[in-house]
């Protein structure tokens, strides 16, 4: 029997208020009272006679001499009503006490201790454990377990709240230091622990207390723990954090603002700081990494050193930095100042307004201007020779040209402009083609005008001359041949004496050919006197 009531045995949380007196008392026989009476909720009725048996002694028992439990009227508890523990002049719990008597003196358990009721059983209606007046107890001054009709029980003292009965609220109000709140009895409902504590469950059946025992850190406020069950982890679940540098702990100072990280400040409005340093000024701002910076309304920095100042920017990477309004910066040291400019790419520069800057090291100049790769870049844009692209394209359409800085610009032609030239190209070729017939002839003729002025010197050099004869009726003749510029021609020539008396005259003729229609003719007359 006694091993059975071992095996029952729930130990307190501890009593923190007891005087020092009752807990050197208490602290040998509390824990056999505990186990007996925590037990017995679950102790069949042939079991609860049998313990009464045994303790039930009026000359020596183990809970000491005179100790009477039971009555000498039974009532309807399992222990019965009026229960007497200990004894009028002494005993081990102390003068006068009565567990279960409407007149209790004072206890090991508290003052005005009512363990059961006149009409109750051990824990039925209208238990009380703790004190009705300001005292303190075992478990805490004023604490209450189980209810009367559904009455809420009352606040827990200095070791927290405790669970409520049937159709009850629990009776953890608000919790004492470091204490738990109660859980709910049948249909009851949970009240909330104290500073440090914990939160009882809801709906339970008086089993739903659950205690984490620790340091729980406060800042800004109080921490509430609702229904922890560490039964119900799967693993073991920890933070760890390690401030080498004493940083100030984090401080969250704008309306629904987070701060996480030693030396976090989240002063905006909704604002999230998370990281050490980290620094979320402005109203929606969110800054995320160590020493992580974000000033501007709405403004977003997400890594070491990173700063978004300006409203609405955006800084992404490892000291990044976007300053002007809506402007965005990712990358290493990436620089978006100017308004709506845009910065992507290690050490990526974006300064003046509208501006875009895409790779590594990459700098605009002017506003409006979009600045991609440098000079050791290629480029490919496999869409541009697209049936797609082309299709998208409207209007007439003009080419692209670049100086040696790759500025580029659209010229003011473009295949339009040369598909109207080649038309008048056309044209011109139709015009020369007919010139070049023109030439073409002028020049065969201009080659058979010299050819034939050649051919005509040659003839006029071959043209003979034949002699005076000799006497009236007799003919000469000679021939000559001549060449002029590769023409060639000859000549023959004849002269025939008249007679007459007193002045001798010839008739002479010549010919001279210089091959094709080339024929040169000559007459004359010749004499002497």
């Amino acid at each position: 029997m006694e091993s059975e009531m071992r095996n029952s045995t729930a130990v307190p949380a501890g009593p923190r208020t007891t005087n020092a007196a009752l807990r050197r008392t208490a602290g040998r026989i509390a824990p056999l009272l505990a186990g007996t009476l925590l037990a017995l909720p679950v102790v069949s009725p042939a079991q609860a006679q049998l313990l009464r048996g045994t303790l039930d002694t009026t000359g020596g028992g183990i809970l000491g001499t005179g100790i009477t439990v039971g009555t000498t009227n039974p009532g309807t508890g399992i222990l019965g009503t009026g229960l007497n523990v200990g004894t009028t002049g002494g005993g081990v719990l102390g003068t006068g006490v009565t567990v279960g008597t409407t007149n209790p003196g004072t206890g090991v358990l508290g003052t005005g201790l009512n363990v059961g009721s006149t009409s109750g059983g051990v824990l039925g209606t209208g238990l009380l454990v703790g004190t009705t007046g300001p005292g303190e107890g075992l478990l805490g001054t004023g604490l209450y377990l189980g209810t009367v009709g559904g009455i809420a029980g009352g606040g827990g003292g200095t070791g927290g709240g405790s669970a409520g009965g049937t159709g009850g609220t629990g009776g953890g109000g608000t919790g004492g230091t470091g204490g738990a709140g109660g859980a709910g009895g049948t249909g009851g409902a949970g009240g909330a622990g104290g500073a440090g504590g914990t939160a009882g469950g809801g709906g339970g059946n008086g089993q739903g207390i659950y205690i984490v025992t620790g340091n729980v850190a406060q800042s800004q406020g109080q921490t509430f723990i609702a229904d922890l069950r560490l039964s119900q982890l799967s693993s073991a679940t920890g933070i760890a954090a390690n401030n080498s540098s004493a940083l100030a702990a984090p401080v969250a100072v704008g309306g629904d603002a987070l701060a996480v990280g030693f030396g976090s400040s989240a002063a905006g409005t909704a604002s999230t700081a998370v990281g050490t340093g980290a620094s979320a000024v402005n109203t929606g701002s969110v800054a995320l990494g160590y020493a992580a910076s974000a000033q501007g309304l709405g403004g977003t920095a997400i890594g070491t050193a990173s700063a978004a100042s300006g409203a609405g920017s955006t800084a992404l990477g490892f000291v990044a930095g976007a300053t002007g309004t809506g402007s965005t910066a990712i990358g290493a040291a990436a620089s978006a100042a100017g308004n709506n400019s845009v910065a992507l790419g290690n050490g990526a520069a974006a300064n003046q307004a509208n501006t875009i800057a895409i790779g590594a090291n990459v700098k605009t100049t002017q506003a409006n201007q979009v600045a991609i790769g440098n000079a050791a870049n290629t480029y490919t844009l496999a869409g541009v020779a697209s049936q797609a692209s082309a299709a998208a394209q409207s209007g007439a359409t003009n080419f692209v040209t670049t100086d040696a800085a790759g500025n580029l610009a659209a010229s003011a032609y473009g295949p339009s402009t040369i598909a109207g030239l080649g038309n008048r190209i056309d044209s011109v070729q139709s015009q020369v083609n007919n010139l070049e017939a023109k030439t073409d002839t002028m020049q065969r003729y201009a080659i058979q005008t010299r050819k034939e002025a050649r051919q005509g010197v040659a003839m006029a050099i071959a043209m003979a001359t034949a002699p005076m004869p000799s006497a009236p009726g007799k003919t000469t003749w000679a021939t000559n041949g001549a060449t002029y510029r590769g023409e060639w021609a000859g000549g023959v020539a004849v002269a025939h004496r008249l007679p007459t008396c007193c002045v001798p005259i010839a008739v002479t003729a010549g010919v001279a050919y210089a091959g094709e229609s080339n024929v040169g003719v000559r007459a004359g007359l010749a004499g002497e006197f």
